[in-house]
């Protein structure tokens, strides 16, 4: 009798497991994390500082970035050289850059419109999600990649009317290792965290 009921009850609940599944696959949208994104950039341009800017790009991008994917991607070959520890370093260090550079770029708002318009598969578990930032002269397009991690959609390149920014760190740093390993595209990536800061507090 007992063992009928445990039967029961986990024929139920595995039913029960597998009508859940497709309702919490269907809950990831990459687009949801593309519009949280600009609802944090939108945010940082009505914010007067610099370090306010940081306060709020900082997390988003720890949130919706895939800052693995672009760390491998933009050495290419060369990510298998350096030791995990340098890898880590590296991680950090890309992440900083892509917060200072976003907490920089987008620092006035005057009436911005960022507008999500489509979303395609680009492979296995990747996404592109377009869309376009409206300002009073001009419209760009903005084409984010994203890939699946542990259940939540993360981007790992913007493509601004076009242009790859991955494409363009990786082209960068090929030319930099070749002529002074790891350490120089290290330092020319602090060299543009700090012009970031620098110009930003000057404006």
């Amino acid at each position: 009798m007992k063992l009928q009921v445990v039967s029961t009850w986990f024929f139920q609940f595995a039913a029960l497991c597998a009508l859940l599944q497709p309702a919490a696959a269907q809950a990831a949208d990459p687009a949801d994390s593309v519009n949280d994104f600009h609802a944090a950039l939108i945010a940082a341009m009505q914010t007067e500082t610099y370090e306010g800017r940081l306060a709020l790009v900082s997390p988003a991008v720890s949130k919706h970035f895939e800052i693995g994917t672009v760390a491998r991607i933009s050495l290419g070959r060369n990510w298998q050289g350096p030791s995990p520890q340098q890898q880590a370093d590296y991680r950090a260090l890309l992440a900083e850059l892509v917060t200072t550079t976003y907490a920089f770029r987008f620092d006035h708002y005057d009436g911005q419109v960022f507008a999500v318009t489509a979303s395609e598969p680009i492979g296995r578990q990747r996404m592109r999600v377009r869309s376009t930032l409206q300002t009073k002269t001009e419209s760009v397009d903005l084409d984010y990649q994203l890939q699946l991690k542990d259940g939540e959609w993360r981007i790992y390149d913007v493509i601004a009317n076009g242009v790859s920014d991955l494409s363009l760190k990786r082209s960068n740093y090929a030319s930099l290792f070749a002529a002074g390993g790891l350490n120089a595209v290290q330092a020319e990536i602090r060299d543009n965290i700090q012009r970031n800061a620098t110009t930003a507090q000057v404006d």
